[in-house]
């Protein structure tokens, strides 16, 4: 169970969650953080776009975050985000990664933030299970996770830097590596029944109305949005390059990983 921690007073200042969560991983994470600063927030769920136009102010804490695809900010994230104005809000962003790598997801969420108007003030990356390969980082985040997530929400908004205007920077340096392309794509099994659950969930409409089964390749991104909202199990990964890479990865990335935050004094 979370602990019940003391949230900060920040007189006539609005908090606000907002995500990109495919996984419905970051989600949890996001607003974890979000507790942490106050008992009320606004949610803004942008995994199919945003719904209605954002526009914050100045006095606003955000948190903002994304999960990492191949250490790097999933492009419709980054979209979106740059269609949020953010007049100057204070943001702490945020990633989840599935207990391997980040690489430059928060070094690139930064700077979409910062074009976007936000002024950053922290950062953290925290381990969920990994959508691909979910024996990695299964069961994350976990209640030790979220009661982290809510502390270091509560630690970022008590340093100076939110109330005078100091912003920090993280490394700019992005990395040229295009978004990893995994192979397979998410298919239906025997236990489909049409019920078209994943139709309306999936972000780039890359399953057919018409019949659930069939994916079109060219457009899935490989999200895992179809799997975790399916009732009846229907949708995975298969096919034999998909066992044997994930196999290396589990081998490889078994060893517990923790948080990582940066908040600047």
């Amino acid at each position: 169970m979370l602990q019940r921690i003391e949230t900060v007073e920040l007189a006539n200042k609005k908090v606000h969650a907002i995500y990109f969560s495919p996984a419905r991983s970051t989600k949890k994470i996001v607003e974890a953080i979000a507790s942490g600063i106050s008992g009320e927030f606004m949610v803004h769920d942008i995994t199919q776009g945003l719904h209605h136009p954002i526009e914050l102010t100045s006095s606003d804490i955000v948190v903002v975050g994304v999960p990492a695809f191949s250490g790097r900010v999933p492009e419709l994230a980054a979209q979106y985000i740059s269609q949020i104005k953010g007049n100057g809000a204070r943001a702490i962003v945020a990633c989840a990664y599935g207990n391997c790598h980040y690489e430059n997801t928060l070094s690139e969420l930064s700077n979409i933030c910062v074009k976007a108007g936000f002024v950053p003030i922290s950062s953290g990356a925290f381990v969920s299970r990994h959508s691909l390969f979910p024996e990695l980082g299964k069961g994350r985040p976990d209640a030790r996770d979220l009661e982290n997530a809510q502390q270091f929400g509560k630690k970022s908004v008590m340093h100076s830097r939110l109330m005078n205007g100091g912003v920090f920077k993280l490394d700019s340096s992005i990395s040229s590596r295009a978004q990893g392309v995994v192979p397979p794509v998410v298919k239906a099994n025997a236990d489909c029944n049409f019920c078209g659950r994943c139709v309306q969930a999936c972000p780039v409409g890359a399953i057919d109305a018409s019949n659930p089964k069939k994916t079109d390749r060219e457009a899935c991104i490989s999200c895992t949005r179809c799997i975790d909202v399916c009732p009846y199990g229907a949708r995975q990964f298969s096919g034999l390059m998909y066992m044997i890479t994930k196999k290396r990865f589990v081998d490889k990335n078994k060893e517990r990983k923790e948080i990582e935050v940066n908040i600047p004094l």
